[in-house]
């Protein structure tokens, strides 16, 4: 479990140099939240001893994020399940597994069954085209996407991309104003 501090323990320090010198597979978990102890991986690594560094962080383990908001923990969770069997002989020859949580959508064409979509994105909203175009790419049944200076009658939803960027135009608070009217 990679978080600050965790190479400053002489017990996980004994423990990784334990598995290395076993050759036991490992699966890299790296907190996500700064106020739990997680920082950028470059960051955690510089806190690693310099002779273990290579074995640990160029050795292409698995790395899974560990992220504490309910369903992306549930995801988490399910990675890390996925990196264990993944070292077990029963799975080594296999790229990846078909685990599914309960109430998962299983992997699906999503379409728009009732009524053709038109999904606009303003041009006001950095990012908001890209991620339109990525939606109308993995949706292709149904969904268009527009991208004008203002709405077009034909729009039936508006994306709202939220990023740092995302009030840089102040025309687009005004935008999403009248999109919800």
């Amino acid at each position: 479990f990679l978080s600050r501090g965790y190479f400053r323990s002489q017990n996980c320090l004994r423990e990784i140099r334990a598995s290395l010198a076993g050759n036991k597979p490992i699966v890299l978990v790296q907190e996500a939240d700064p106020d739990k102890g997680g920082g950028p991986l470059e960051d955690l690594r510089a806190e690693c001893p310099e002779s273990l560094q290579p074995p640990i962080f160029d050795a292409d383990w698995p790395l899974i994020v560990w992220l504490r908001i309910d369903d992306f923990r549930l995801l988490s969770l399910k990675l890390i399940a996925e990196a264990l069997l993944l070292c077990t002989p029963a799975y080594a020859r296999e790229a990846s597994l078909p685990i599914y949580l309960p109430g998962e959508l299983l992997g699906q064409t999503l379409t728009f069954a009732a009524r053709p979509v038109v999904l606009w994105a303003s041009p006001a909203n950095p990012g908001a085209k890209a991620l339109a175009d990525e939606l109308a790419d993995i949706c292709p049944s149904g969904l268009t996407v527009a991208s004008s200076a203002e709405a077009p009658e034909s729009a039936t939803h508006m994306l709202l991309y939220l990023n740092l960027d995302t009030w840089s135009d102040e025309r687009l608070a005004e935008q999403v104003q009248q999109a919800r009217e």
